[in-house]
């Protein structure tokens, strides 16, 4: 349903994701998660092994600690959704400077909103467009992401139509390097 122009703005996209290593970090961003909620488990045996000292009046562990423990794994999911939304500006900016049409990418994120979706939304997920609150996104919103795309437009177009194009400077991409083991990092 993309013509090309806008195919070449979603491939584009997807390149910077993984030149950004955006699998990497939104992996290293699970572990984490799973760690903490380990973490929450460890709080919750605090919190059942505290109240018989209290009742005992012998030494306890103050209850900021196990509370911080087991309430952890919400904060922590909402810093992987926050880091999830910021990866995906990166990912357009660098869409848009590797295509050098911002315009394309923002063209095929209205498209595929329109279009994603939208009769099984409809039947089981009612409500699941409303952007508030929009902690709980993966996805920042797509109007303000087109409007940043539609921002990035003017300097990167051309002054004359033969003229190149202007792209800002983009980082190398290192080849993958392998660690002691063959490990691939």
């Amino acid at each position: 349903m993309l013509d090309r122009r806008e195919l070449a703005g979603v491939l584009a996209h997807e390149v910077a994701h993984v030149a950004h290593r955006d699998l990497w970090i939104m992996g290293l961003a699970d572990a984490l998660s799973r760690a903490v909620s380990l973490a929450s488990w460890f709080g919750q045996v605090i919190l059942l092994v505290n109240l018989p000292l209290i009742l005992m009046g012998a030494a306890y562990v103050p209850w900021e600690v196990p509370l911080l423990l087991i309430f952890s794994p919400t904060i922590m999911a909402l810093l992987q959704l926050a880091l999830s939304r910021t990866r995906e500006y990166e990912a357009d900016l660098g869409g848009a400077r590797l295509s050098g049409d911002p315009e394309g990418l923002a063209s095929a994120l209205l498209k595929l909103e329109r279009s994603a979706g939208r009769l099984w939304e409809e039947m089981f997920l009612p409500g699941r467009r409303i952007p508030v609150p929009s902690l709980l996104r993966t996805h920042p919103p797509t109007e303000e992401r087109v409007q940043r795309l539609r921002a990035l437009a003017g300097p990167l177009r051309p002054t004359h139509p033969e003229a190149p194009l202007r792209l800002p400077q983009v980082g190398r991409i290192a080849p993958p390097r392998f660690g002691p083991w063959g490990v691939w990092r």
